[in-house]
């Protein structure tokens, strides 16, 4: 057993002696290449023109990674390059350059990871990976932290404001900046940005067909290959960009845009990020951002111009390396005169300071653009901001112009038009008096519809004190009164009064501090309704003496140039006080809300009885009317959605009289004595004589509504579908009448009586002194 084990071991050293001395490699066979490039600091050196760079360079710490390894694209200026920029700064030698300047400069030529032209624009976007998408990349460069005093800002109060004093605050966001560059395959995969753009976003330079630019540097030498990385020789020296909103004070300006960067920083806020050392004084000190309030849907800002990536608000991809927002700055100059001017914002406010953040921040928002060539030449006459509301943006306006880090800044000498108060919203926007219009407008999202150019419209506004008294929508009885509004909470209290239920006369909601969700919704229904009765989606001609229907599907009458009434009530009419005309309509100030109808369409005909009294029978014998909870007075058409609108011609007594006569339909007091068979077919036949008389569509003598509509009745379905009886109705203002005539023949089958345009709820009654059959 020894003698196995002492042979076993034998072999296993002779093993091990053959692989270490017998068998060991030739060093020529993994000696490194000659012709192998150097790593990019030796590649630097041994090109011969980037000395200037290279001295640059052995000042920081990055001589290291950039001489070990790793894996780097630099973008060097030539030594000619440097030259320049030393001779137009003033400095003899790269030695006279300030440490911290010289620093920055290397740190934003180091870009991180190794691309060639082709991989620098790869990037991702909605679809995937491809060529052309991206134009930066991230650099080794972060701004520094800087110390201001808040004392010279007017920033936001939030509840973690500390107070007014001297603080460091770190502008990167903790972000890397990145570089601009371009190269013909970006151009290629956008539509909307072109070369001679180019020339525009950088005065006095040009882009070469198939050529590369980082800012407005020409790049003389492309994809220079290293160990670690690829060099780019660029001919003039590229320092860290400056944001959008550092801009606003750059000194070749004069100051010029400062009173735009004040209204910005009414948004701004200090964001405490921790406690951090400062290295200057070896001291433990608060750090903060200078964060802003952004969000189109809050009336805030629409993004943050300080911040270096790209707003996720505008697109839920991270799209920093392949898009630019786009910061359009009216000077000071432009900012005063627009407001001293003949301009709606002049007209409410005599300083910008006065303005509320809502205000303030849709006028902003005007100058706002998700993407940076928007307001390049290629895209002109087609300019929508952030909203996606046009702006009349001209590049005659244009004074200076310049390529941030984190998009494109323009600087005008023109305040633009803002569709959120040249339209029929503007007064609702900017005049205080009408707050709770405007609350109810917003609760409906039609806010949006009614900055529309494409529309005409009429407002007539309801204040904030005129909501007093006003009938309920949903009710014949009840009244409202707005007692309170905290805005704060956007809640707004109601006092009820008139119904019929004691219980119901209360204010809602009760605790204005705590509300139910029952009361809020009662409350908010109830305004907007209201509300809807006061817009109409056209001009009215005040001096039409003609009807209009409002957004809330009832009808109003305007005449003798300023009256409007409406509600069945032409006699009481509200006053128009004064007029302000916007791009898309009118907005009128009134005595008082417009009427909205306080019956059904049971109640209006009771109150006209002498008239109708025949009808109300045949309706009450078909069972035609339903009863209303807690009304006693009114009552429901049992086959009407009132979500939309109706007519009724409505067969006085003597044609209803001629219809029993004609043997069309029993006599309605006789029902009782029919046997249950003969009381089943005489009730049908008098729902149908019912049915034919209300009409799907609401027609005044307005003399524009006009055609074949059909009515109520169908006395066939085919495929599943009725086929409701129709009539042809031509319509006279003039004579205030509707003709009545068969589609087919044309031939005419009566005509409206004396009672006309009856504003019952949701239906309009005309008299006619023949019945339908």
């Amino acid at each position: 057993m020894l003698k196995n084990i002492t042979k076993r071991t034998g072999v296993i050293m002779l093993f091990i002696i053959i692989s270490t001395f017998g068998c060991k490699p030739d060093p020529l066979e993994f000696a490194r290449p000659k012709d192998l490039a150097g790593t990019i600091y030796s590649q630097l050196e041994s090109m011969g023109n980037f000395n200037h760079y290279l001295q640059s360079i052995d000042k920081t710490e990055y001589k290291a990674p950039l001489v070990k390894g790793g894996s780097w694209t630099i973008f060097a200026p030539t030594d000619e390059a440097f030259e320049k920029f030393m001779q137009a700064e003033g400095y003899t030698s790269v030695d006279d350059i300030p440490s911290d300047r010289l620093l920055h400069l290397v740190q934003y030529s180091i870009i991180i990871s190794g691309w060639n032209t082709n991989t620098l624009t790869y990037g991702v976007n909605n679809t995937g990976f491809y060529a052309g998408s991206n134009f930066k990349r991230y650099t080794q460069y972060k701004d520094t932290i800087e110390t201001i005093n808040t004392e010279n800002y007017k920033l936001y109060e939030t509840a973690n404001t500390p107070p007014p004093g001297v603080y460091r605050v770190d502008p990167s966001y903790g972000r890397i900046k990145p570089t601009t560059y371009f190269l013909q395959s970006y151009f290629d995969a956008k539509s909307n940005f072109e070369i001679a753009d180019y020339g525009f976003m950088f005065p006095g330079e040009t882009f070469s067909q198939d050529g590369m630019k980082v800012f407005e540097a020409n790049v003389s030498q492309t994809n220079i290959v290293a160990e670690n990385g690829l060099i780019y020789a660029l001919d003039k020296v590229i320092e860290p960009r400056k944001t959008q909103y550092q801009n606003l004070t750059s000194e070749e300006y004069g100051g010029k845009y400062t009173r735009f960067k004040e209204l910005l920083e009414r948004f701004g806020y200090m964001n405490f990020r921790g406690n951090v050392l400062n290295e200057v004084t070896g001291e433990t000190e608060p750090l903060y951002y200078l964060s802003f309030l952004t969000g189109i849907t809050s009336n805030n800002l629409p993004f943050n111009p300080y911040d270096e990536a790209y707003p996720r608000l505008l697109n839920n991809v991270d799209r920093t390396l392949a898009n630019g927002t786009g910061l359009v700055v009216p000077t000071n100059d432009a900012l005063e005169a627009y407001l001293q001017g003949d301009s709606i914002l002049g007209q409410f406010y005599d300083s910008y300071d006065d303005m509320p953040l809502d205000v303030l921040g849709k006028f902003l928002s005007t100058f706002f653009f998700t993407d940076f060539w928007t307001l390049c030449p290629s895209n002109q006459g087609q300019t929508l901001n952030v909203g996606l509301q046009p702006v009349d943006y001209s590049l005659d306006d244009v004074v200076d112009q310049k390529f941030c880090s984190n998009g494109f800044f323009v600087g005008v000498d023109k305040v633009y038009t803002n569709a959120n108060f040249s339209t029929i919203l503007g007064p609702l926007l900017l005049d205080p008096n009408y707050t709770i219009m405007l609350k109810a407008v917003q609760d409906l999202g039609i806010d949006v519809a009614l900055q529309s150019k494409g529309s005409q419209f009429s407002v007539f506004g309801i204040k904030n004190d005129q909501f007093v008294n006003i009938a309920d929508p949903n009710s014949d009885s009840r009244i409202i009164t707005i007692k309170d509004w905290t805005e704060d909470l956007s809640v707004i209290q109601i006092t009820v009064s008139g119904d019929s239920n004691a219980a119901n006369n209360r204010d809602y909601p009760i605790d204005i501090d705590r509300p139910t969700s029952a009361d809020v919704s009662y409350v908010t229904t109830t305004l907007k309704d209201i509300v809807l009765n006061q817009i109409v989606e056209k001009s009215v001609d005040l001096n039409s003496n003609n009807y209009y229907a409002t957004k809330s599907g009832e009808f109003i009458y305007a005449s003798e140039g300023n009256k409007v009434s409406g509600g069945g009530n032409l006699n009481d009419p509200s006053l128009v006080l004064s007029t302000r005309n916007t791009d898309n309509g009118n907005f009128y100030e009134m005595s008082r809300p417009i009427e909205r109808p306080l019956r059904f369409t049971y109640g209006a005909l009771v109150d006209n009885s002498a008239t109708f009294s025949k009808f109300i029978e045949v309706m009450e014998a078909a069972a035609g009317f339903v009863a209303i909870p807690n009304n006693s007075t009114d009552k429901l058409v049992s086959f009407l959605n009132l979500q939309r609108t109706f007519t009724l011609l409505a067969p006085n007594n003597v044609a209803v009289n001629q219809a029993i006569s004609d043997g069309v339909i029993v006599e309605p007091s006789t029902i009782s004595s029919l046997s249950a068979l003969e009381q089943a077919i005489a009730k049908q036949n008098l729902l149908n004589f019912a049915k034919r008389h209300f009409i799907q569509q609401a027609i005044p003598t307005n003399g524009t509504t006009v055609g074949s509509y059909p009515s109520m009745y169908f006395g066939k379905v085919i495929d599943f579908v009725p086929v409701y009886d129709e009539y042809l109705f031509e319509n006279d203002h003039a004579t205030s009448n509707l003709t009545i005539k068969k589609p087919a023949t044309g031939a005419v089958i009566t005509e409206t009586g004396a009672v006309t345009n009856l504003l019952s709820k949701r239906v309009i009654i005309h008299e006619i002194e023949n019945y339908l059959n």
